[in-house]
Parts: structure tokens; C-alpha cells; sequence
């Protein structure tokens, strides 16, 4: 018997490898995601939502943060960047403010960037990861964790009555088709 020059074992492990590396790049991560943003420096956490398009193959998206100051509840929505990186993590980064009532003028040099995993877990898909803000003259940048979970229906969500009171509903339609 010829012993073959690769054993078999190692084939079929880069095989695996190789499938689950990419298994990422098979997923659509199109629609709407809920969840929390855990902020470090205030140790709270935050409702967060994201609702991500796909169009012409390329991701875009919205998210909506809320914190509460003195019992008031304050919300920001903004417009982010999305893609997916090689090594599979998802990337989405603050691109506008559309809209906010935030109690001061936001500072529009502060950005946002979340680097998360997509991770198929007890039957729901989640987006989990880090986040960080950069530092401007006037803030300190900021640091937290970041949970969603994928929706399977937009119905009850502010954010998505924001976009559909505000002309997107083109990138809703697309979305909720898939």
C-alpha cells in the first residue's frame, strides 16, 4: 500500500478551516439587530439598536443608542459604515447624526467604532463585540461591549419608524425581502 504524501487528517482539517472561515462571508447580516452597548467609564448599559441593508453587495446601515440623564430619556441615531473584514469580524464605524435631542450640541468629532463576531448560538444569531470611541478635545473616549441579537420582525422598533417616517423605506423593503 502507497502512503499518501498528505495525510488525510490534515487534508480534511484545512478543509474545516477553511470552510469556517469563511462560513462569515456566507451569512447575510441584513436587518434589524437589538440589544445592549455596555458603556465602561459609566458601567451601564444602554439600548441599542442597528438596522443594516444590503444593497448592490455592499452593507450600510442606522443605529439607535438611548441613555437616560435625570430621568430623561435622550436618543441619538446615526447613520454607520458597515463591512466585513477579512478575519470575519463585522466593522461598522459612525458616519452622519440624523438625528438626536441631546441636552448640548453633540460633537461632531466624536466617532464610534464596533468590531463584532456573528456568532450562531442556541438558535439565534448574534452580533457581539467591542466598541470604542476616539478621544476629541473636549471628551475622553470611551470604551464598552456590544450584544444584538438578529430580529426577525421590525415592528415596535423606534428606529425603524424613524426611517420609514423619514424616506428609507426603500432600504426597509430590501431588508425585510431577505
Amino acid at each position: 500500500m502507497i502512503k499518501p504524501l498528505i495525510p488525510m487528517k490534515q487534508v480534511l482539517l484545512a478543509v474545516v478551516a477553511t470552510f469556517c472561515s469563511t462560513l462569515v462571508f456566507c451569512q447575510d447580516i441584513a436587518g434589524l439587530w437589538t440589544g445592549t452597548l455596555f458603556n465602561d467609564a459609566t458601567k451601564q448599559s444602554q439600548p441599542y439598536e442597528v438596522f443594516i441593508t444590503k444593497t448592490n453587495g455592499k452593507y450600510s446601515g442606522y443605529s439607535q443608542t438611548w441613555f437616560l440623564i435625570d430621568e430623561k430619556k435622550y436618543y441619538g441615531i446615526k447613520k454607520v459604515s458597515v463591512r466585513i473584514a477579512k478575519d470575519g469580524k463585522i466593522i461598522m464605524q459612525d458616519a452622519a447624526m440624523m438625528e438626536n435631542n441631546y441636552p448640548a450640541a453633540q460633537n461632531k468629532n466624536v466617532i464610534q467604532l464596533n468590531v463584532l463576531d456573528l456568532v450562531n448560538k442556541d438558535n439565534e444569531t448574534i452580533l457581539d463585540g467591542l466598541f470604542v470611541t476616539n478621544r476629541s478635545r473636549y471628551y475622553g473616549d470611551l470604551t464598552g461591549h456590544i450584544n444584538l441579537k438578529r430580529v426577525s420582525t421590525l415592528s415596535g422598533s423606534t428606529l425603524i419608524q424613524y426611517l420609514q417616517k423619514n424616506g428609507s423605506e426603500s432600504d426597509i423593503t430590501v431588508a425585510t425581502l431577505k
